[in-house]
């Protein structure tokens, strides 16, 4: 497996992807099950998540689930509150899990849910391994106590930009990940297309 994913303090910005801000409908070919779409924050209840504006989605304790019906190169999302308890899972359209993130991985100690925190309130990116064919179509957010707060999804075509990293923040689920990242930023610096 040859995922990375990356955690920093600002979002995508390319225009390629296909965002959700939970302020409109879901885009075409989008749907959610679970969780609840809402404002605010609540002490003990819901935190939304720092640099969030309007509506965002909570898990509560459960899950919540975003999926596409086509295949994506990555995803980025702001993750509020950051909490030990808490995991995202990233599927492929054929339903296969292609890796998982914790709470614990993304934010810097001490992970205990700080809305107001920097280090506990993140854009994190999982990157799909597109060398090998993957991509991601479903993201699933699991929290065993209240909650899970995330907010502005960018859904990144496999041939968009690679989004760039805070220094020291990017860790890899293998080696092969940074040879696949080095090989996709120089084509499309360079414009080629990427090999097959």
């Amino acid at each position: 497996m040859a995922q990375s994913f990356t955690s920093t303090t600002s979002g995508y910005t390319g225009t390629d992807a296909v965002r959700i801000t939970f302020d409109s409908p879901l885009p075409s070919g989008f749907s959610l099950n679970g969780g609840r779409v809402t404002t605010g924050s609540i002490v003990g209840v819901q935190a939304q998540p720092k640099g969030s504006t309007g509506k965002y989605l909570t898990t509560d304790i459960g899950t919540a689930t975003i999926r596409a019906d086509k295949g994506y190169g990555a995803v980025n999302f702001l993750w509020g509150s950051i909490d030990t308890y808490n995991t995202a899972e990233f599927f492929d359209q054929a339903g296969k899990l292609l890796g998982s993130l914790t709470g614990s991985q993304v934010a810097s100690a001490p992970v205990n849910g700080d809305w107001k925190a920097d280090r506990t309130n993140r854009y994190v990116t999982f990157f799909a391994d597109t060398a090998a064919g993957q991509s991601i179509s479903k993201v699933r957010l699991k929290s065993t106590s209240i909650a899970f707060e995330t907010d502005n999804f960018a859904f990144i075509p496999a041939s968009g930009p690679v989004p760039v990293p805070e220094p020291g923040v990017a860790l890899l689920f293998g080696s092969a990940t940074a040879v696949v990242l080095l090989r996709r930023r120089r084509a499309i610096a360079s414009r080629a297309p990427l090999p097959a």
